[in-house]
């Protein structure tokens, strides 16, 4: 599906820089960074999810240890 991206200038002038000195097309860049941004929101969910079964599997030792 095509989109049309519209930047700010000072924003283009630096991808396009990026882009030249990377070696690569603007558009490859933008899917990098979008495709990275979704790897860290999985990532940061997993972690997330991950917390919540301990904090809620040890619950009762969490509060015991947190108790001086």
């Amino acid at each position: 599906m095509a989109m049309t991206l519209r930047l700010e200038d000072d924003l283009d002038r630096r991808l396009s820089e990026l882009s030249e000195r990377a070696g690569i097309s603007k558009q490859k860049l933008v899917v990098i960074a979008i495709e990275e941004h979704l790897a860290r929101e999985r990532q940061n969910n997993f972690a997330a999810s991950v917390v919540d079964k301990v904090l809620t599997r040890d619950r009762e030792l969490l509060e015991r240890l947190s108790v001086s």
